[in-house]
């Protein structure tokens, strides 16, 4: 199958609609072994190091995709378009402008953007995206989610290390969504056949940038840590909904993409929060790891207002700045710290 990539930094790309033109979506997420050193070449060393990550993926790797496309999530991404079009060679390059806020305006303004996008598939492919191929690329698209919602809510009750979960969710972003799905109910089948939850092991959600590295999930887990919610794009945020089954196929998705956990990137920010909040009593949970990729300004500012609204409701809660590398002796220390600070105080008091 033809594979149509994309960069976005929080799951704004409409994969749905390139499902529908017979693509199979598969995101770009660089590589942190391989260093950024192709993309340094045009942009700022203190720019966002998964940006320049994901743009020396796009000009090692873009002669094997059939198209690109870049959503507006971050100021990493706004201006990337023009920054892949002037350096990415030989595949066609899409622009899709995702609307920061969620108002009336704003889902108007989507639904253009979403028909345009279309339009220009159509004619730069020559292909068929009418209602019955996007509804077929919805129903796909949410056997997806609802695997995913299963195997994720097990992992508050299995033996499911980070690197399980990790793995899982990198899949569903990269494989083809038919074999993704084969794979899925495999994987669900195993994970409800698993071992309790492990004693030794304190639940947290994970809150902030992408990790877009196993390395650090596994070091989640050295340091005692487990992870049972989150709300990243690599995570809850792509699946925590499904997208509406209603007779306008194009509505449905602009509905998806504002009803989703909202980003650090989106406004106003109070649905974020509760979000998180909502999980941490779904799980019956007391622990937030926050942490935010160095130079990834929109949730290292964030935190600045979500931390001490967790830490006002009695949770335990630790931000850092994690640098962009798969090894951090350092850091391992300091969540093992917090590991026992969560032990010594026991349980949230409400407040």
């Amino acid at each position: 199958m033809k594979t149509f990539a994309y960069f976005d930094s929080g799951h704004e790309f409409p994969e749905e609609i390139v499902m529908a033109a017979g693509f199979s979506p598969m995101k770009i997420l660089g590589d942190v072994h391989q260093g950024t050193a192709a993309a340094d070449e045009y942009l700022f060393p203190f720019f966002c190091p998964f940006a320049r990550g994901c743009l020396s993926d796009a000009l090692a790797n873009s002669e094997k995709w059939d198209g690109i496309g870049v959503a507006h999530g971050c100021d990493a991404t706004d201006h990337h378009y023009d920054m892949w079009r002037a350096h990415v060679m030989g595949v066609p390059i899409f622009w899709v402008n995702t609307p920061m806020k969620i108002d009336q305006t704003a889902q108007i303004f989507y639904r253009k953007e979403l028909t345009r996008f279309i339009d220009n598939l159509i004619k730069q492919y020559s292909v068929k995206i009418g209602e019955n191929e996007l509804k077929d690329a919805i129903r796909l698209s949410n056997q997806v989610k609802s695997l995913m919602q299963q195997l994720a809510s097990l992992r508050a009750k299995k033996d499911i290390s980070n690197q399980d979960y990790f793995e899982m969710t990198h899949k569903a972003v990269q494989m083809p969504k038919e074999l993704l799905v084969e794979e899925l109910k495999t994987t669900l089948a195993d994970w409800e056949g698993r071992g309790p939850f492990p004693a030794g092991k304190t639940p947290i959600l994970l809150t902030g940038s992408d990790v877009t590295f196993v390395e650090y999930m596994e070091l989640l887990d050295t340091a005692g840590l487990r992870v049972v919610r989150d709300d990243l794009s690599l995570g809850e945020r792509y699946f925590a909904t499904t997208i509406p089954d209603t007779a306008d196929p194009v509505q449905a998705l602009v509905t998806y993409s504002f009803d989703m956990p909202r980003s650090a990137t989106r406004v106003p920010s109070d649905s974020r929060l509760e979000y998180i909040l909502g999980a941490l009593k779904d799980t019956k949970i007391d622990a937030v790891l926050s942490q935010n990729m160095k130079f990834c300004e929109p949730y290292a500012m964030d935190a600045v207002w979500t931390v001490p609204a967790l830490k006002g409701r009695g949770y335990h809660v630790m931000h850092f700045e994690r640098d962009y590398t798969p090894s951090d002796n350092q850091m391992l220390t300091r969540l093992e710290a917090f590991k026992e600070t969560i032990q010594q105080k026991g349980g949230r008091q409400n407040v």
